[in-house]
């Protein structure tokens, strides 16, 4: 990467991050702001009670409040382990926010989180230039490559879950990116791999699916090429990646496993995997996959569409120079298999999950990565305005997706206000339940306390009586007013 490119990348992100300035740090609240507030929750129990205290696993409420809601006596180790903790994904990307936080002693808080999240688009961004570089066959073309980085700066999709909203569904575009950088040096080797790149190889896809399952996603697309070459050359090298892939896939869950497995048993990790999958697969769906398809556009429309059209556009424009942009760009259709087919795979075996707009941001390497070699192939005035077109389009439409504070109608402090009234009325010894009220991971942060959702006094004082607790209090809204009343059971 030439300096200049560095200087261009390093100066459009700051402006992406002035972009993002007004909404960073403010109330937590809409657009998937749950999950920041969650990972924060999670990072929270580890940093108060100790990491080693929780055998470092995650948990979307407060364990210790939560503990004393599931006495032993009343529910099962089981039943306590998937009340109080999180196991939906591998735990890497609760790691590295809580090492950075307990290096700086600092407790976890909204605007670190959104800085630490911020960092990693800036080096995802660094990292598709260099995957795009190596498209074209020389590798030394920095146009393309500089396009495609400043495209996936400014989309709406990388704009706002690169910085508001953080889990492990969007921290894996990071590891992943830096797998596809070393995977496209890798099929490409003339002759025997290098032993440092087969190991970088590895280690990038460890990591990748030791944040979520895309990686597992990575591995079958590596597996798949490996395969596919073999049968071209017969080569014994190509058995080294499906060993490698596997292994690495293996080490990864493996490792997940045994720090979940500190908290329950196997036979219950899995029926619960299995509950999981249920809710996120993509089979027996009782109303088909047409209305979650239907919602997987939609989300597509809401994090690329700048992109999406300009793609259009070129695809209309150099669909006759086709033969010429494939010599000009011979590790394309590579770039496509190891940026695509995860993101195929994962819409295909996870359809019910990509009704959540984050599902679309894993295809921003392949859109934005296919977009900037189409717009090096125009002449550079074209090229050029067409990308500051897409992106100032992208910046506005992030801004029609979430509106500035101030234009909110109050949207953005809801959650915040909610929650710091459950935190200055609710006791310590008390159980906070709502009725009507939102019971987002919002607002048990602002309030830190876990709060239940119930429909009733009723069903809330028999909750009380079902887990041998003494008292309650119960948040309310009748007309326009708050009611906060206390219970026994």
């Amino acid at each position: 990467m030439s300096k200049r490119a560095l200087l261009i990348v390093i100066t459009a992100f700051l402006l992406s991050v002035a972009v993002r300035w007004p909404q960073l740090n403010r109330p937590l609240s809409a657009h998937h702001e749950f999950c920041t507030a969650f990972t924060l929750i999670a990072l929270t129990n580890w940093y108060e009670d100790g990491f080693f205290t929780h055998h470092g696993v995650p948990s979307g409420g407060f364990v210790r409040e939560g503990a004393v809601l599931m006495p032993p006596e009343r529910s099962t180790q089981n039943e306590r382990a998937i009340s109080l903790y999180y196991f939906s994904h591998p735990p890497l990307a609760y790691d590295l926010p809580y090492l950075v936080f307990s290096a700086f002693g600092v407790a976890p808080n909204v605007i670190g989180l959104q800085a630490f999240n911020l960092l990693f688009h800036l080096i995802t961004t660094i990292a598709l230039f260099f995957a795009v570089r190596q498209v074209s066959g020389t590798g030394s073309n920095t146009t393309a490559p500089l396009f495609a980085a400043l495209l996936y700066l400014f989309m709406p999709a990388p704009l706002w879950f690169h910085g508001n909203v953080y889990m492990s569904d969007m921290f894996v575009q990071n590891f992943w990116v830096l797998h596809v950088v070393v995977s496209m040096r890798l099929f490409r080797v003339k002759g025997a791999f290098p032993r440092r790149l087969l190991a970088l190889f590895g280690a990038t896809l460890f990591l990748t699916v030791y944040t979520s399952w895309l990686g597992v996603f990575a591995a079958i697309t590596s597996i798949m090429l490996a395969w596919w070459q073999w049968r071209k050359d017969r080569a014994s090298k190509w058995v080294g990646v499906v060993l490698v892939s596997i292994c690495a896939v293996a080490l990864a869950l493996g490792l997940t496993a045994w720090r979940y497995l500190q908290v329950i048993d196997a036979q219950a990790l899995l029926a619960h995997f299995a509950d999981r999958f249920a809710v996120r697969g993509t089979f027996a769906l009782p109303d088909g996959p047409w209305p979650l398809l239907r919602e997987l556009i939609i989300n597509y429309r809401m994090g690329f569409l700048p992109v999406i059209v300009l793609l259009v556009i070129l695809i209309f424009v150099r669909y006759r120079g086709r033969a010429a942009l494939l010599k000009d760009a011979p590790g394309l259709p590579l770039f496509i298999a190891l940026t695509g087919l995860p993101v195929l795979f994962d819409h295909a075996f996870l359809l019910q999950y990509a009704e959540h707009d984050f599902a679309a941001l894993k295809a921003g390497l392949f859109l934005c990565g296919i977009a900037g070699v189409g717009l090096a192939s125009l002449p550079n005035r074209w090229g050029t305005g067409a990308l500051v077109a897409t992106c100032t389009a992208g910046v506005l439409y992030f801004y029609r997706i979430n509106p500035l504070p101030g234009t909110d109608d109050g949207r953005y402090r809801q959650e915040m206000e909610l929650g710091r009234a459950i935190a200055k009325e609710a006791r310590p010894d008390e159980a906070v339940f709502a009725i009507g009220l939102s019971t987002e991971p919002q607002v048990g942060w602002y309030a830190h306390r876990n709060v239940l959702g119930v429909t009733s006094k009723e069903q809330a004082q028999e909750f009380l009586r079902d887990h041998g607790l003494a008292r309650g209090v119960v948040f309310r809204m009748i007309g326009d007013t708050r009611s906060v009343e206390r219970i026994v059971p």
